[in-house]
């Protein structure tokens, strides 16, 4: 007999939290907003319907978060090299983990390996560096 432990709810809820985090946060630094429109209506990085129970484990759930989590700090380096074939590795080994699980991230290491988008325009993508109004 084999015990596992379900995914649970707050697991859930971190990897939507990531990938809005990829989504406002991440993108904007590489994409236009156009593209990044595109993107969900491609569903790029959704999640399967929770019907289909496509999360079975805990333990799936920390491969989802820990995958999400390095692409995320890879994708924040100031300048991601472009010829670094450990990084390289490691962003296509993290791709793999989410398209095992069914979550689509369609994008090759050569199109984040340009500096960021320092010229990052205020967009409905990109987040308010505060809440306050003045």
């Amino acid at each position: 007999m084999r015990v596992v432990f379900a995914a649970s709810l707050e697991q859930k809820k971190m990897i939507s939290d990531l990938i809005d985090h990829l989504y406002h946060s991440v993108f904007p630094l590489y994409f236009e907003e156009g593209e990044i429109k595109d993107f969900i209506r491609w569903e790029v990085l959704k999640t399967p319907e929770e019907e289909e129970e496509w999360l079975e484990t805990a333990s799936d759930a920390f491969h989802i978060i820990a995958s999400l989590q390095v692409l995320i700090s890879l994708l924040e380096l100031d300048s991601l090299p472009v010829n670094h074939p450990e990084y390289q590795r490691i962003f296509t080994q993290n791709k793999w983990i989410l398209e095992r699980y069914h979550i689509s991230f369609p994008f090759t290491y050569c199109q984040f390996s340009s500096l960021h988008r320092h010229d990052m325009a205020f967009g409905m993508f990109s987040r308010a560096a505060n809440e306050y109004l003045i």
